[in-house]
């Protein structure tokens, strides 16, 4: 994992068995964002888990060439990533939220820190009740 920060923007770069979230939240942790938009994910994953819809997660243990955006919170204190990617191969095509993903080859992100606006997620007890997997909701 290689990054560079300059004013509002990081370029990230992540290598090989990378692991996507957990990164970009080590480097939001490390650089204090908390409010923040992830421009581009661009690069390939080898596996990982995806939210499809309400109640569906799954794994996938195949190559994807994957892009995304999203949106960077802060939840007690810690940098919380919303990262949705549209993902394929040649056999397949899937869309969700990424809970985690594994680099295979590179993955490239690009994010706008958002310093002095405050976006928060707490925790939704509607959302809950509907089963979805990520309940947590934006509160701009």
């Amino acid at each position: 994992m290689k990054y560079r920060r300059s004013q509002h923007f990081i370029v990230i770069r992540l290598d090989e068995d990378d692991k996507v979230v957990e990164s970009m939240e080590k480097i939001c942790l490390r650089e204090g964002i908390t409010s923040g938009v992830i421009l581009s994910a661009v690069g390939a994953l080898k596996r990982g888990t995806l939210i499809f819809r309400r109640g569906c997660q799954k794994e996938f243990q195949e190559h994807l060439e994957i892009i995304g955006n999203g949106n960077i919170s802060g939840s007690e204190g810690k940098p919380k990533i919303h990262l949705h990617i549209a993902g394929g191969n040649d056999k397949v095509s899937v869309a969700g939220h990424l809970v985690e993903g594994v680099v295979t080859v590179f993955c490239e992100i690009i994010i706008q820190d958002l310093s002095g606006f405050t976006m928060e997620r707490r925790l939704d007890n509607n959302l809950l009740n509907q089963h979805v997997l990520n309940p947590y909701a934006l509160e701009p």
